[in-house]
């Protein structure tokens, strides 16, 4: 009898499963819901019971992850598994600063789906690119889609990058296929220069610029007096409420400078008719009336955590704690769930994973073991409080990413690590069995069946 060393070890309920005979991948499976969560692999079939259908999908990752170790085939076993500490479960990606084909967001997905992630985030707006359409407004592509590289004040190159309807739709279903629910993200009120570039009439001046071209937070922004800016977002949560079958659409608020909102005469005149004492609070108006049409078409709205700066905001908002968990007290507090995806707490896949200096990566050191030691339980608040904790994400930025080794170097192991940190919860996890499997972490991630891409994006 052989054990098998792999990454479900640490998520089943007895440490060794023992197997004689392998078989080869795929073959017939049957999945029912029920008390126990099971996999029981025969010579001619697989059976699956799970207690809901998160343990169902992550018995299929499973599953996967033994033919990836078997080079095509399976042990027969039978083993029983743990449920998830946590319902929210996410990966987010953002494909607007350098964009990423949808054949290389097919196999990330891939990726989410072996380790139990169930949220992709899909950055989708900002400074640098809008990548979806919105009908009757074609500039989104025309204008929005692309940003000029310059090289001694001249135009020499072009990024750009729009996802078709069609892409959408597509993504969206083989999340689905892979029990994984997509939040699609439209950047509100500020990171919309792209948007402006090809709408002036959106923003506070009405004057002509181009889609952002570098890294930062920019001045301007959506202006909430404008009729016709409140027109396309209707429009543009529609559209996504129409393609997207989850709950969520998420809606930014991050990173808004206010500058422009300060002497703009139609902001002033928003404040005074609604009693808004600074232009904080009118954050939070626009907040509010951002969510609302969320809710017309059906769905339910996350933000960054900016958008408890103002406490007028709906409590049905979700808010994605980002700096720190700072904003992940004060929305608990008020009743708000929360996701916790602290920049320096493990969460932020674009910084830099060591100290080598050959290591891709921005700004700070986020080492693979902090997105293990991340206390997603928040013991520090109470009972009633603990319970408005969704989960946690990880989020990877695009500003360094130009290819898919580049992404996977970045991505693995870290988003796995956090993967069973909420998988097992403070109880559970054990950092040094999860040292002990990082050679059968790095065979899976450079397997060529998820193996993104080498090639450059641009």
């Amino acid at each position: 009898m052989k054990t098998i060393d792999c990454l479900l070890t640490p998520r089943i309920e007895s440490e060794n499963v023992k197997y004689d005979t392998l078989v080869s991948y795929p073959i017939s499976c049957e999945k029912a819901i029920a008390d126990e969560n099971r996999v029981t692999i025969s010579t001619d079939k697989i059976v699956i019971t799970g207690k809901g259908e998160d343990e169902l999908s992550l018995a299929e990752g499973y599953i996967k992850q033994l033919s990836l170790i078997f080079d095509g085939f399976i042990p027969v076993c039978s083993f029983t598994f743990y449920s998830p500490q946590y319902k929210y479960r996410g990966f987010h990606l953002d494909c607007v600063r350098h964009f990423i084909p949808r054949e290389e967001l097919l196999r990330i997905i891939d990726t989410m789906s072996l380790v139990g992630y169930n949220y992709f985030h899909w950055h989708l707006t900002d400074d640098q690119g809008w990548r979806f359409p919105v009908p009757n407004y074609d500039k989104l592509e025309e204008i929005s889609s692309k940003r000029y590289i310059y090289d001694n004040d001249s135009r020499n190159h072009i990024h750009q990058g729009f996802y078709s309807r069609e892409d959408l739709e597509a993504v969206n279903k083989y999340a689905e296929e892979r029990g994984i629910t997509v939040i699609p993200e439209i950047e509100t009120p500020g990171h919309a220069e792209a948007l402006l570039a090809a709408y002036p009439e959106f923003g506070c001046t009405g004057n002509k610029i181009d889609v952002q071209n570098n890294w930062g937070v920019f001045e301007n922004v959506m202006n909430p007096s404008s009729p016709e800016l409140w027109v396309f977002l209707e429009a543009a949560i529609k559209e996504l409420a129409s393609i997207f079958h989850g709950p969520f659409i998420h809606i930014g608020g991050d990173e808004c400078p206010h500058v422009q909102w300060e002497t703009h005469e139609g902001c002033r005149r928003i404040m005074e008719e609604n009693g808004l004492k600074n232009t904080s609070e009118l954050q939070g108006w626009f907040t509010t009336k951002v969510s609302e049409i969320v809710k017309r078409n059906g769905k339910r709205a996350i933000g960054w955590d900016e958008v408890v700066d103002s406490p007028e905001i709906d409590k049905d908002v979700v808010v994605m704690s980002w700096r720190g968990l700072g904003g992940a007290r004060i929305a608990s507090s008020r009743g708000h769930n929360v996701v916790l995806c602290p920049e320096n707490g493990g969460c932020y896949l674009d910084r830099f994973p060591s100290t080598e200096p050959w290591e891709l990566g921005n700004l700070s050191l986020s080492v693979p073991k902090a997105s293990y030691d991340l206390d997603i339980s928040m013991k520090e608040l109470d009972e009633e409080k603990r319970k408005l904790v969704l989960g946690a994400q990880c989020c990877l930025w695009g500003e360094r990413l130009h290819s898919g080794r580049e992404m996977e170097m970045m991505v693995f192991p870290r988003a796995y690590i956090l993967a069973e940190n909420l998988w097992l919860g403070e109880e559970r996890k054990d950092w040094g069995k999860m040292k002990e499997r990082k050679d059968v972490l790095g065979l899976i991630s450079w397997r060529k069946d998820i193996l993104c891409n080498p090639g450059k994006w641009e």
